[in-house]
């Protein structure tokens, strides 16, 4: 089951890294939007009465731990994204999957929305607009390349949270400015460096800023500490239990 009790400064040891908390509550017009960090890249939100699954994959008990989810997120095909035994147990009649043309082409029995980059649908008092998510790296391009996946843009009554997928730091980013929450990605080789999230950062310009899917293909972890020294007092860097 999905951890739901906060745990600061609950050091890690085997894992190297020090989680600061397993929820987080942040304050919107409309009332608490809530974090729930499931692992890596997926986690689940609350907010206005409504749970919002983002890229589930694994086990499917924790995305069901707060109610079957109203809305489901899928950024791409990866399987650390996207796992289509997961998401055929949480596609029901009473919510909705929005992802990519890619990943709805495999799951048509989920009845999923599919959107491409500057296209939205509305779900409940939630905005979904589909943003670019891809690398523009020499050596990276075949990782994520232009066009194929989404990162999103949700709109909860005027408070605007920013879910990055898998993307490096890139030129449409700052015409989202500003958002009040950044999640982004930091890993290598796949996506953005410690580096490239600051510069994502200064694009954005969110009041809070959550790293997310920051293991790296060694093993090892993206440096945070140094994320923070980047990025400075302009943002508010708040760091979960995501390993």
């Amino acid at each position: 089951m999905i951890r739901l009790l906060v745990a600061c400064c609950l050091f890690l040891p085997a894992l190297g890294i020090a989680a600061t908390a397993t929820t987080d509550t942040l304050a919107t017009p409309d009332g608490a939007l809530v974090v729930h960090p499931v692992e890596h890249a997926s986690f689940l939100m609350q907010w206005n009465g409504m749970v919002v699954a983002v890229d589930p994959v694994g086990a499917v008990e924790p995305y069901l731990a707060l109610g079957r989810p109203h809305l489901v997120l899928v950024t791409h095909k990866h399987g650390d994204h996207f796992d289509t035994d997961v998401l055929r147990e949480l596609a029901a009649q009473h919510n909705v999957v929005i992802t990519t043309q890619q990943v709805a082409e495999s799951v048509p029995a989920c009845d999923p929305v599919a959107l491409a980059p500057g296209e939205a649908h509305v779900v409940g008092d939630i905005t979904v607009t589909a943003v670019p998510a891809y690398n523009r790296s020499e050596g990276r391009l075949e990782f994520h390349p232009p066009g194929r996946d989404n990162g999103y843009l949700l709109d909860l009554d005027g408070y605007r949270v920013y879910i990055s997928g898998d993307t490096e730091d890139i030129p449409e980013q700052a015409a989202l400015a500003p958002v009040d929450v950044a999640f982004l990605c930091m890993n290598e080789p796949w996506t953005m460096t410690v580096d490239q999230a600051a510069r994502a950062v200064a694009a954005l310009r969110p009041g809070v800023l959550y790293p997310y899917h920051f293991r790296n293909n060694d093993g090892s972890f993206a440096d945070l500490a140094r994320l923070r020294t980047l990025v400075g007092e302009a943002v508010e860097v708040r760091e979960l239990a995501w390993y």
